[in-house]
């Protein structure tokens, strides 16, 4: 995974990710799909993508994700749930694909600590 910051988008997998949810021919199956099997990185652009799509923009989207939003529906608040379950799962398991990367920083790196927030933020929205 190249990462260049804690945000949500700050990585090419999540980048990778919003450009197919461009292309996909139903979003919502294709975030359902995504919060179930996707990588840690696509979950939580998903997520901040559900929190966009439900009114809520903030410092770490990408200003592609918010022009792309625009005039998309609201997800349901079931969706928006599944999205906050699958951030704590990923809060949960320090082995998870992708945020092990970041717990090899140690707990009180700052870059952890701010990727943790940018998760805890995300799901903060969510719910």
């Amino acid at each position: 995974m190249g990462a260049w910051s804690t945000g949500s988008f700050g990585n090419d997998d999540a980048l990778d990710w919003f450009g197919d949810l461009q292309e996909a021919p139903e979003v919502w199956p294709f975030i359902e799909e995504t919060l179930r099997s996707g990588s840690t990185e696509s979950v939580v652009a998903a997520s901040a993508v559900l929190a966009v799509l439900s009114g809520h923009e903030h410092t770490e989207i990408d200003r592609d994700v918010i022009q792309w939003a625009t005039g998309q529906r609201a997800p349901s608040a079931a969706l928006k749930l599944a999205a906050a379950d699958a951030i704590q799962v990923i809060i949960d398991d320090p082995e998870v694909d992708g945020h092990d990367v970041w717990a090899e920083l140690g707990e009180d790196d700052e870059d952890y600590v701010a990727w943790l927030a940018n998760l805890q933020r995300i799901q903060g929205l969510l719910r």
